[in-house]
């Protein structure tokens, strides 16, 4: 299974039973990132995915997958949208806008995406549900963004840290038991804006260092120089492999397209 990104697949593989994280500061794209490989494995692989947002709604994400796959920009995909909602004047979109959009929405009306956004959510709901599909659509990836939100029922006078570590452990646990990759996104500490290289370690996960080592496989973690400089011409992200169990310790370029909620194989001279 491949994410979509040339560099990045010529370094890692999304094998059955692991359990990838992928991390940043906010705002630097850890949800677009994660909806790109949605999109690839989904209509280019034609393969089943689970995404469980505990952030945003249904038709925000579906929004962003209608963007990233029509190449038109949000302004005029919201403009679009508005003249569909709220029958204002049709705007003054090129016909080629038009054509991009109905591609969009076409491209993704029967691909086996499986959208949960009914938050807030258990650990224990995430497992339930993923089995449930896993029978139902023989879904072959789960995609959860992200862990500081999942919440844990257990009636145990536990610290978030224990219970972040729980949760790590149960996801590597569906992961083994279904037979399929689980990618979750998750935040990191402040600790990166108070080096001078801000790059992201594996020390800067704010909570369970340890179960964060101890369960995943691999850990992908998204930097961009213009949110920590004064240099606010470069999109360049990088994203950096920082745990790779079968594969390269790396650093690849990718392009930021915010504009298109889209990540793209960055052309770096």
């Amino acid at each position: 299974m491949k994410t979509g990104f040339k560099d990045l697949d010529s370094n890692i593989k999304l094998n059955n039973g692991e359990l990838i994280v992928i991390a940043s500061r906010p705002a630097m794209g850890k949800t677009t990132f994660a909806l790109n490989i949605l999109s690839h494995i989904a209509l280019e692989e034609k393969t089943g995915v689970l995404f469980f947002s505990l952030e945003d709604s249904k038709e925000n994400i579906t929004k962003r997958l209608i963007i990233s796959n029509s190449m038109v920009e949000r302004e005029k995909f919201d403009l679009y949208n508005q003249y569909k909602k709220e029958k204002i004047k049709k705007p003054e979109l090129s016909e080629e806008d038009w054509d991009r959009i109905a591609y969009g929405i076409e491209r993704l009306k029967d691909a086996p995406i499986y959208l949960s956004c009914d938050a807030p959510l258990s650990i224990d709901d995430i497992c339930k549900n993923s089995k449930k599909l896993k029978l139902e659509k023989n879904i072959e990836l789960i995609i959860i963004d992200y862990i500081q939100l999942i919440k844990f029922d257990k009636k145990k006078l536990w610290s978030r840290d224990n219970e972040i570590t729980e949760i790590l452990r149960q996801l590597k646990v569906l992961a083994k038991e279904l037979d399929i990759p689980v990618i979750i996104t998750s935040q990191l500490s402040r600790a990166p804006e108070e080096r001078n290289n801000p790059r992201p370690m594996i020390a800067d996960f704010s909570s369970s260092k340890y179960g964060i080592t101890m369960y995943s496989d691999k850990i992908l973690f998204l930097y961009r120089d213009l949110d920590y400089t004064e240099n606010r011409k470069s999109n360049i992200t990088e994203l950096i492999i920082a745990r790779n169990n079968d594969g390269n310790i790396n650093t690849i370029k990718l392009g930021w397209l915010p504009e298109y909620c889209k990540f793209g194989n960055a052309i770096v001279f």
